[in-house]
């Protein structure tokens, strides 16, 4: 039974199955090119953690690419769609994070102090994986984000940034994206198991969304002049 392990280890990983809603314009009229792109993309994500640490990446390199190809009037288009390879790291004892982001090829880290998440907890339960849960809502925030979290597993963590609620989160949902627990293993871990990221260049979370609004802007732009174009937010 769950419960029982839960009892005797507060260390493991668990494995979720993330989906981002996807938003792709096409050229108008062009109806066949529609029906063959994606609505979602969905990846495995893994959870490493520890009364310490935990660490939230995907479960394997280049998971749930998405490569679509269409030929129309002798033209060739392909699209291919990949998830940026991130990282999150949370310092438990020292209340830090580290985000290892990729945005268009370049690596970025911001590391700062760990900011603690205002929920409000409802009286909605559900069994996830043969965990009791309970429903959380995030506050003060211009997104709404919902939490099933479960107190068997009494760590104050989750996937990425999501954090601070009286147990291991297993199902998240906001905006276009919702990440939702296939499996839970509560174990051991080896030893170095859980990696602080260390690739890419040093920024403030100000300086990095800078970055991306700025490119996106200019991508915009050129983008208006016609052809394919795709939102994917993460």
């Amino acid at each position: 039974m769950p419960w029982l392990l839960a009892a005797q280890t507060t260390e493991g990983e668990v494995t979720y199955t993330e989906t981002v809603q996807l938003k792709i314009d096409v050229p108008e009229g062009d109806r066949e090119m529609m029906k063959m792109l994606p609505t979602s993309q969905s990846a495995a994500t893994l959870l490493l953690f520890s009364e310490k640490e935990c660490l939230y990446q995907d479960k394997e390199a280049g998971e749930g690419t998405v490569d679509v190809s269409h030929e129309q009037d002798g033209m060739d288009m392909q699209i291919k769609i990949m998830r940026p390879e991130n990282k999150f790291y949370r310092d438990l004892e020292n209340n830090r994070t580290v985000e290892s982001r990729e945005f268009m090829g370049r690596y970025f880290l911001i590391d700062e102090t760990a900011v603690r998440k205002n929920w409000k907890l409802s009286g909605e339960q559900k069994t996830i994986l043969g965990y009791p849960c309970q429903k959380a809502v995030l506050q003060d925030t211009s997104r709404k984000v919902e939490a099933w979290f479960t107190p068997q597993i009494p760590v104050s963590i989750g996937p990425a940034e999501f954090a601070d609620l009286p147990g291991l989160i297993l199902e998240l949902s906001y905006g276009e994206r919702s990440i939702v627990a296939s499996k839970v293993d509560l174990k051991e871990l080896p030893k170095k198991a859980i990696e602080k990221p260390s690739k890419g260049k040093s920024v403030t979370r100000a300086e990095f969304q800078k970055i991306m609004d700025d490119k996106l802007k200019e991508m915009g732009a050129e983008g208006g002049r016609g052809g394919v174009r795709m939102i994917i937010r993460n």
